[in-house]
This record gives structure tokens, sequence and C-alpha cells, in this order.
């Protein structure tokens, strides 16, 4: 039995009702009290569910409809094709069905391979890039398939605008933190650690046991940007323990926090488990867009969210050690590797 049936899920119309639907339009246009109108909604959700909708996010429907078709395009090529862009050290390029398991998951452990393939890409450095020539971990180059040149334009912009989107929304989130504005753009600067994860889960057996599209996990990152078709199988864990299955809201992006949120807010703010299980019998497609800070950024949590009270859960921590960590634990490729960040930048240098 999966965990998603042992447990529940509740119907499309009571999800409806308990991820909040946040209006970022008045905010994004510099209304007078937009912030102040947006920040009590952001920090009941972050503090309460750890997802909501983003509505009004400024994200044109053709852009996300192309990024759609590219993503279909690239998984409807020949298997070996894809194989010649694994994914590699930087968590760039293709992983393959039956590759990656959320071993180092607190929410299940999961005990067979997720049933998805994805193709991740990030920046799009050039091979004259410093960090790329330098070799720095996490810094890597976009990997294309030679049959799909133009993919990369629908591809790539998605991925900027999609960072530009999560960018105006850190002082918001800043704000609800009880922080200044501008504290958390810094972290942000030089190209933050963004990967955009292009997915697709093949349909699933239902008598299958303890087999996930994507087993209950959470995100490492600080933020996640989901788009998703109307094929169904994502399920959220609320606090309550229960499962639901959050529905398509037109015209919105599915927003979660990450673990990097969680670590710098000293769990005020909630990292939410998540899953996919692909019931449907249709070829499904989301795209997830991670936002993540600088790698050589430091973690700490936040002097509002520390008190005598309350102290620090967590130690300072650069973000680059975490997120390697993270990933040997939970992909295949990586988890025979087992130098530091700190070694492999020196190394690098």
């Amino acid at each position: 039995m999966n965990l998603f049936k042992e447990q529940g899920v509740k119907d499309y119309a009571a999800a409806a009702s308990q991820i909040p639907v946040i209006d970022f339009g008045p905010y994004f246009a510099g209304e007078p009290g937009a912030l102040d109108y947006l920040v009590p909604r952001l920090r009941h959700a972050c503090e309460h569910i750890g997802f909501f909708y983003a509505l009004n996010h400024g994200v044109d429907d053709a852009i996300v409809e192309r990024a759609f078709a590219a993503s279909r395009r690239f998984h409807a090529l020949p298997l070996d094709e894809k194989l010649a862009l694994k994914l590699n050290e930087n968590n760039i390029g293709y992983l393959p069905v039956n590759a990656s398991v959320q071993g180092a998951s607190t929410v299940h452990k999961a005990t067979r391979p997720n049933q998805n393939e994805s193709f991740f890409i990030s920046h799009d450095r050039g091979a004259d890039h410093p960090e790329v020539k330098a070799g720095i971990p996490l810094r890597g180059r976009n990997q294309w398939p030679g049959s799909l040149p133009d993919i990369s334009d629908p591809m790539t912009t998605y991925f900027r605008t999609l960072g530009a989107m999560c960018d105006r929304i850190l002082p918001a989130f800043a704000v609800a933190l009880d922080m200044p504005e501008d504290f958390f753009a810094p972290f942000f600067a030089n190209d933050g650690h963004h990967n955009l994860r292009f997915l697709h889960y093949p349909p699933q057996d239902p008598d299958e046991d303890n087999l996930f599209g994507q087993a209950p996990h959470t995100d490492n990152s600080f933020m996640t940007a989901l788009a998703r078709t109307d094929v169904p199988g994502l399920a959220v864990r609320l606090p309550s323990g229960e499962w639901l299955p959050p529905p398509i809201v037109p015209g919105t992006f599915l927003i979660n926090l990450g673990n990097m949120m969680r670590r710098w807010s000293n769990d005020r703010f909630l990292s939410t488990p998540h899953g996919v299980l692909n019931e449907s019998g249709a070829d499904r497609y989301s795209i997830a867009y991670f936002h993540s800070p600088n790698p050589n950024s430091v973690i700490e949590c936040l002097p509002s969210c520390v008190s005598a009270a309350n102290p620090a859960k967590y130690a300072p921590a650069v973000y680059r050690d975490l997120v390697l960590e993270f990933y040997r634990a939970n992909y295949f490729h990586q988890k025979g590797h087992k130098s530091s960040a700190a070694e492999m930048v020196q190394a690098a240098e």
C-alpha cells in the first residue's frame, strides 16, 4: 500500500480551501500599501502551510506554454540521445527513470527509485565564464541535445523569467520574517544557485507497492515555483498529517518553501513534504524552478527568529556544502563522491 493511500488524500474541493491564493499584482505594480496587504497573507501561508498559489505573477502564459512544448520534445527523444547528456556533478543534464531516490528524506524512507525522468538546466554560461573555466562546483554549463538546438531558447527564457519573478518576491519574504526589505538580495546576487527541472512522469501501475513518481520529500531550495499540466499526481502533506492534492488554479504558480528557508527562519517557516504518484494512466509533465542563494552564501538563523527562549536550531553553514550533501544523498551518480565543497573549490583555484 502506498503512503498517500494509507493516510488518505482529500478531494479537490477540500484541497482548494487549504492552500491560499495570494495576489501579487498590486505589490508587483508598486501600488501604495500593497506590501502591508501582502505580508500578513504571505506570513500566514509560510508559517502554517508552506505552500501558496501566486496569482498575477507577471509571467506571460506563452512563456510557460513554450517551455512545456520544449520539455515534451526533449523527453520524446531516443533514450540514448538523452543519456549522452547525463546529469553531472553540477546537477545539470538528464536524469533517467530509476536514477534517483529520496534517500535522505526524513519524510519517507524510499526503498525504490523514483519513476520520473528529468532534464535540468541552470544559468546559461559560456565556455569562457570564469567559474566554468575554474571548475567551481555547481557553476557549470548547460547541456543541450544536438538534434534539438532550438529548445534552448524557450527553456532559458523560462529560467530567466522565473528567476526575475522570484527575486521580486524576496523583499516580501524578508519583511514577513521581520527583517529589512533588502536583506535577502545580496545572497541571490551574482547568479544564485537556480535550477530548472523539466519532469516527465510515465504512467504507473496502481498495484505496485511503495512506488512513487517522486517519493515524499522536502525541497532543498529557498523556494520552488511549480508549473503543472492538468494531469493529477501531486500530493502535499499538511501539518495535520493529511495528504491533499492541490488543484490546478489557472493563472498561478504553486510555490513552496524549501529547507533553506526553513533553516534561515529557524523553523518558523515550513518546508512542507510533498510527492507524486501518477496513477492517471497518462503521461504527466511539470516544470519545477528552484530559487536558491549563491553557493558561497552562509546560511545562519535570522536574528528575528532567535531568542533566549528559542535558540538557533542550526549552526551557520555554507550553502554549497549543504546542497552538495543533499545531491550525494539523493542521486545515485553522486553517492560515491566524498570530497567536501571546500576541497573542490580549493582544487579548482
